[in-house]
């Protein structure tokens, strides 16, 4: 550096020459290399950037051979299998033969690297259906039908479809098929099977007529194309019974039939009686009432016998000719007996079965039925009873017409109806003997001989309780079934009740028409109320006897019909032949046409107006059960004063052996049974 002693130099101003063409140019050539530097300086910052923030896309594409493009957003950079593209919106395009092209909106995010997956569709193809042999078949692709073969299906997409072939008279075709799809054709030929089998049917004699299901196809000998399944074969011949059978064919196997015998038509046999009405057995089983039309089994010797109450039996041998009527009328003998009767007023009319006679007809020759006798006279009380003469014996009946001041007794309501719908009867007393002779067939330890006296009126309903009835008291009782009988329809007898039900059932009944209980509630037990109240009760055992066995008159028989068995004619419900397989005892050759039970008052009433006292269902009775015998003639008896179970009385719908059918038959209990049930009581006053 110069010293500060010496003077500063002095700095002078020089001329300003500008710089020529040659001199410029040589200046510019001169810089271009920083330039070029600089660029390629910032292209590879730039590259830099752009791999050091892109992210590593694999496109994934279905199929394989696809071809992709991305042809929108930012630039990006193939490497490899993937792509080098910065975070952002592209939409990119993919392309394969046999598939439609594919446009996606794709966003990429700042990752390192990022897996895509592409998946173009299949272009649908086209599938061809025949039928071998040839045929309008229908066709189902995926449960939907498509139309008839041959057919050929386009636009089916790729991929497994269901395929169903109908045709008819064949086995149903079923099968998956995979569609190739890209375009391609496909051919499927579905060999059909036949669905019937070839079925041959001969008979002897031959031309039998022969119907499948209904329809006429042929005679016989016959080879017949049957389709598979269940078919109902009838061969027909005229002269001859009709021969059928359920055939099973299956497809593809054919059937021989064995030879078919048809036998000789039955023929027809009329037969009437003079009375009608009288009951037919051939070969002795029980074949109807006259007048009756039979079918018989022709060339064969057939020993029928009519029978009717107050009638001679008649027997025939009898024969019919095949496919042929033959008529048979039989004048019926009557059996007769007679009646004596003693009359008083002398003046009063006579009426037998409706019939006035002349005032001097005072013996008659009856016969031997039940019949309907009626005295009466103005300004005195009618009599009216029922009787069955004797056969060659003479019954005597002393009749006196009470007088108007004895007649008040005919004020009270021979029949009276409660809420419930119910019809009772007015029962008169009387003097009977309760129980069975030792010597009686059938007779068992407790029906114990009794002298019984009834004082008290008492009214006694015409029908067993039902179950509609019973169900007002008890909504929820369901009388259920016995077997396959069913025994809860609204007009049977309620059954299922135990004796407590019944008896709660009376003193509802009671409350619900203002008459005072019956029944009163002490121990933990049902008592009847002392002295016993006019409300609805059960009816004692002598009442239950009186109003049954002796309705008809002061001699009793052993049956409800009569004193043998079996009944002759259909008079109540019973174990008859179509409880079979319900009971184990039954009635042979009797047919009521019920089961289980039947609706009340289905069969006639006694001559008090009573139904169903035998038959039908057995029924609760007011008194405890006991064996214990009498010395002394019993007045309105009601049973022991305690016990553990009480009397049942009558007989039902399952009992079919001689013991249970007598009227003396009794029974225990105090559980609900299927086969008991119950009717109500009342005293009158």
């Amino acid at each position: 550096m110069p010293s500060s002693r010496e003077p500063h130099p002095i700095i002078e101003a020089a001329a300003f020459s500008p710089a020529t063409e040659v001199e410029l140019d040589r200046g510019l050539r001169v810089k271009r290399w920083p330039f070029a530097l600089l660029c390629v300086s910032l292209g590879l910052v730039s590259i830099a950037l752009f791999t050091f923030n892109a992210s590593a896309v694999r496109f994934d594409l279905m199929p394989d051979s696809a071809k992709l493009e991305i042809t929108t957003g930012m630039p990006s950079y193939r490497l490899g299998e993937r792509y080098l593209m910065l975070a952002g919106d592209y939409t990119v395009t993919a392309s394969a033969e046999g598939y439609a092209p594919l446009s996606a909106d794709i966003r990429i995010e700042q990752l390192a690297e990022q897996n895509i997956f592409l998946q173009l569709t299949q272009l649908p193809g086209t599938l061809v259906v025949s039928t071998e042999p040839a045929s309008q078949a229908q066709v189902f692709l995926d449960q939907k039908p498509v139309g008839l073969t041959p057919i050929e299906l386009t636009s089916v997409q790729a991929g497994r479809h269901h395929l169903t072939v109908h045709a008819e008279r064949f086995l149903p075709f079923d099968t998956d098929i995979e569609i190739e799809g890209q375009n391609s054709r496909q051919h499927l030929v579905v060999n059909l099977k036949p669905a019937w089998a070839q079925v041959t049917i001969t008979s002897q004699p031959t031309g039998a007529s022969i119907s499948l299901d209904g329809i006429a196809l042929a005679k016989t000998p016959a080879t017949l194309e049957v389709l598979q399944g269940p078919r109902e074969l009838l061969v027909t011949q005229p002269g001859f019974k009709p021969w059928q059978t359920l055939l099973d064919v299956v497809a593809q196997q054919d059937l021989t039939l064995p030879m078919i015998n048809l036998s000789s038509a039955d023929g027809l046999l009329r037969v009437n009686s003079t009375p009608h009405s009288a009951s037919v057995t051939i070969a002795d089983a029980y074949r109807g009432q006259t007048p009756l039309s039979l079918s018989l089994a022709p060339e064969q010797a057939y020993r029928m016998r009519l029978s009717k109450p107050g009638y001679q039996t008649v027997e025939h041998t009898v024969s019919v000719n095949a496919d042929k009527e033959a008529h048979l009328d039989i004048q019926l003998t009557p059996i007769l007996g007679n009646i004596h009767l003693t009359i008083s007023p002398q003046e009063a009319s006579l009426s037998v079965d409706g019939q006035i006679l002349a005032v001097t007809s005072r013996r008659l020759e009856l016969t031997a039925v039940a019949h309907t006798i009626r005295v009466e006279m103005p300004g005195y009380q009618t009599q009216e009873f029922t009787v069955t003469p004797l056969p060659e014996q003479t019954q005597v009946f002393v009749i006196r017409l009470k007088t108007i001041a004895e007649a008040k007794l005919a004020a009270i309501p021979s029949t009276i109806t409660n809420d419930l719908g119910q019809e009772l009867k007015l029962i008169l007393p009387g003097t009977f003997t309760m129980g069975a002779d030792r010597r009686e067939p059938g007779r068992r330890a407790n029906e114990i001989e009794k002298q019984v006296a009834l004082k008290r009126l008492f009214y006694l309903s015409s029908h067993e309780v039902t179950n509609a009835q019973y169900q007002q008291f008890d909504s929820q009782h369901e009388s259920g079934m016995l077997g396959r009988a069913l025994l809860s329809g609204g007009d049977r007898p309620v059954v299922n009740v135990s004796w407590d039900d019944a008896v709660a059932f009376c003193n509802w009944l009671s409350a619900k028409q203002g008459l005072a209980s019956a029944y009163e509630r002490r121990d933990d037990q049902w008592h009847p109320v002392i002295p016993m109240t006019t409300g609805y009760r059960l009816p004692t055992e002598a009442e239950w006897a009186w109003a049954s066995r002796y309705a008809a008159g002061s001699t009793p028989s052993r049956f409800p019909w009569g004193d043998t068995m079996p009944p002759v004619e259909v008079l109540a419900n019973y174990a008859d032949e179509s409880a079979a397989n319900l009971v184990p005892n039954i009635l042979i050759g009797y047919t009521d046409h019920f089961r289980g039970t039947a609706p009340v008052g289905s069969f006639a009433a006694n001559p008090l107006g009573l139904y169903d006292l035998a038959g039908n269902v057995s029924e609760w009775i007011h008194d405890y059960y006991s064996q214990e015998a009498a010395t002394s003639l019993l007045i309105d008896p009601t049973g022991p004063n305690e016990g553990e179970k009480h009397v049942i009385r009558g007989s039902n719908y399952t009992h079919g052996r001689l013991s249970e059918l007598r009227w003396t038959f009794r029974d225990l209990g105090q559980a609900p049974r299927p086969d008991v049930g119950f009717r109500v009581a009342r005293y009158v006053e």
